[in-house]
């Protein structure tokens, strides 16, 4: 049982490490995994799925918003600013950086570039959540491990 703790452990962090080395999550995500503790246990987990589920919502906000033949670059520009800073604490990297290039194209009002920037969001979220959702499931195996072993 040891073993298999330690193999999902070592599973976790490299899964962790790829995902800073591949600039899709940075060292935000750590720190917001030391503050998951005893009292606490399953933060990350919950602070993710509201990430998600909001990252859904905004993204479908944002492609119905430039659905629009004029449609209101402020407003996006509003909806993609939380959406970086939603992406930022979370210390997904790599979606952060894809806002700041589409609220320069909310502040020019390049319709084209944000329905371009949109679709690589898209691949962005969802390559995270699968990666995210490996993540969670080694921590819930950690966890039941852990619990089986009477921690």
């Amino acid at each position: 049982m040891e073993g298999q703790i330690s193999t999902v452990c070592q599973s976790i962090e490299s899964l962790l490490l790829q995902l800073q080395n591949e600039g899709i999550l940075d060292e935000q995500f750590q720190q917001l995994m030391q503050l998951q503790d005893d009292t606490n246990p399953d933060f990350v987990a919950e602070v993710v799925q509201l990430y998600f589920e909001d990252s859904v919502q905004k993204i479908e906000r944002m492609g119905a918003m430039l659905k629009s033949p004029a449609p209101d670059f402020k407003e996006l520009d509003q909806l993609v600013h939380q959406f970086k800073g939603s992406s930022a604490s979370l210390g997904a990297a790599s979606i952060a950086q894809l806002c700041i290039k589409m609220r320069e194209g909310c502040q020019t009002q390049n319709q084209q570039m944000c329905v371009g920037l949109l679709g690589q969001l898209r691949d962005s979220f969802l390559l995270l959540k699968g990666k995210l959702d490996t993540f969670m499931a080694l921590e819930q195996q950690r966890k039941k491990l852990l619990a089986d072993l009477g921690r």
